[in-house]
């Protein structure tokens, strides 16, 4: 029979023998989880890296894109053209304007109305200083053809005290024109100058045409009146711009 002595030292023997396993799994896991802890450290730290990296990059890529202001005072200026008087000014002229005039409101819905034609483009000038007008660029006049532009004149009007451009010319109208042949066209625009900078500018274009007046019943007896009454009627509208 063994002694109690005997039967202690068994179990303490067991005891013991269990201990290092015990022990080698503990220190496992220790070491599993510091591997854990070091791996999260190094991804935290590369991710920190590369946020550096971008920022730095998105700073430099600031610094050098030119902005809007420097790439426009970069390119050449292009300076607008202005005046202060109109001697020896030039203008592009926009027009549209028909052949004749379009019939008054109380004029008979006959048969005899035509359609009117239409012109319409662009046309350079040059107010000269001696009073004469010049044309630089009629590239883009279609269906017409300006024979010649007279004199220009500048007019305060009596009836509202403003400053008028006056000039005319005479066109030759396409052939197949409900009225072909060359006419005399009026053209009026009122002037605005600028009170600080004193620039000129055109407004109100007006293109008018001179048109005989029946007479009341249409009968003048044995003398003709035709070129005695007459009236100037408006068939269009131009602007002016600098050139």
């Amino acid at each position: 029979m063994l002694s109690v002595l005997t039967i202690l030292s068994l179990c303490l023997s067991v005891a013991f023998a269990f201990v290092p396993a015990r022990s080698s799994e503990f220190h496992q896991v220790t070491r599993l989880q510091n591997d854990a802890q070091s791996a999260n450290e190094d991804l935290r730290s590369r991710a920190e890296k590369l946020r550096r990296e971008v920022e730095e990059l998105e700073a430099k890529m600031k610094r050098e894109k030119p902005s809007a202001s420097s790439t426009a005072s970069s390119a050449p200026a292009v300076l607008k053209k202005t005046y202060t008087t109109l001697d020896d000014s030039e203008w592009t002229l926009s027009y549209r304007f028909a052949s004749d005039p379009p019939p008054k409101d109380d004029a008979d819905d006959g048969n005899d109305q035509v359609r009117l034609r239409f012109y319409s483009g662009k046309v350079g000038i040059k107010l000269k200083s001696d009073g004469y007008t010049d044309i630089t660029d009629d590239e883009q006049v279609k269906d017409i053809t300006y024979s010649k532009f007279w004199g220009w004149d500048e007019e305060i009007s009596n009836e509202d005290g403003l400053r008028y451009l006056l000039f005319s010319a005479d066109v030759e109208k396409s052939a197949d024109d409900n009225n072909p042949g060359t006419d005399r066209f009026y053209f009026q625009a009122r002037v605005e100058q600028d009170e600080r900078s004193k620039e000129i500018s055109l407004a109100d274009g007006k293109v008018t045409v001179k048109r005989d007046i029946e007479p009341p019943g249409g009968f003048w007896g044995v003398l003709s009146g035709k070129g005695i009454l007459a009236q100037f009627r408006v068939c269009g509208d131009f602007v002016c711009r600098p050139r």
